[in-house]
């Protein structure tokens, strides 16, 4: 069976929803178990997963109540950081999947996502400050917070692609409408 670009549109829109909703899923149960770790001193997790930051469980159960508290907030923020872009995805499907794909609700769509790409660099920066802050307080071995040269360029390249095709998505639609105004 074939598709029209237009039928093809609106599945990948549908499956941008579906995996959208799996990640925010897995990633709010995740975050909220990385929040509580500190807090609960009779689960022993069995794999490396469970780290905030480099904080590993039994380091972070001997914690001071502030190392804990600034440990919970840090697990916040990573899962703020992982849900902002899902978020910004599954609203990318619902657009692609209920409008035309040249329209303002689709290049409003992409702008959201491309500013949940920075959120999420932002919120997971906060996560990691936060972690070192709680270590520092509580002598838990130092960890080096290190910025990749390559990453950063990835990431400014992935966030000005989304911006741009955000940018070209509204032109587009300007000049859909002034075509209609036309005729």
């Amino acid at each position: 069976m074939a598709f029209f670009p237009k039928d093809q549109v609106r599945v990948h829109g549908r499956t941008l929803v579906t995996l959208g909703t799996l990640g925010i899923t897995c990633v709010a149960a995740m975050g909220f178990m990385l929040t509580m770790m500190s807090w609960l001193p009779d689960w022993a997790p069995q794999a490396s997963v469970w780290t905030i930051a480099g904080i590993e469980w039994k380091q972070a159960v001997v914690m001071n109540t502030t190392g804990k508290w600034l440990l919970s907030t840090a697990g916040m923020l990573w899962t703020l950081a992982y849900l902002t872009p899902l978020i910004a995805l599954r609203r990318l499907g619902r657009c692609l999947y209920a409008n035309e794909a040249l329209s303002r609700p689709v290049a409003d769509a992409f702008r959201w996502l491309a500013h949940s790409v920075l959120g999420f660099a932002l919120f997971n920066a906060g996560s990691i400050v936060l972690a070192a802050i709680a270590a520092e307080g509580n002598h838990v071995p130092q960890h080096d917070i290190s910025i990749s040269v390559a990453g950063c360029y990835l990431f400014l390249i992935a966030c000005l692609c989304l911006y741009s095709v955000a940018h070209l998505m509204q032109l587009a639609t300007e000049a859909a409408d002034d075509a209609q105004s036309i005729v």
